[in-house]
């Protein structure tokens, strides 16, 4: 199993399994929005459902992705 997180041309940052790769898109499954967001504790992390109305896996083409990696294992 191969995880990434990407950090998609209009700022959002999303984690997916892949589950195939092809000549300009990834498949994923189970794709979520990571979002940050300032408490007065600091910094607090959300994960949501990147596509909450989408059947299945979701298509995501290279030409969205700014930049991606692999995750961190915290």
């Amino acid at each position: 199993m191969t995880v990434k997180v990407f950090k998609m041309n209009n700022g959002e940052v999303v984690i997916s399994e892949i589950v195939q790769q092809n000549a300009d898109h990834y498949v994923l499954k189970n794709p979520a929005n990571i979002g940050l967001q300032q408490t007065d504790s600091g910094v607090s992390v959300g994960i949501a459902e990147y596509m909450p109305y989408a059947s299945g896996n979701v298509t995501l083409r290279y030409s969205a992705i700014a930049s991606e990696a692999e995750p961190e294992q915290k």
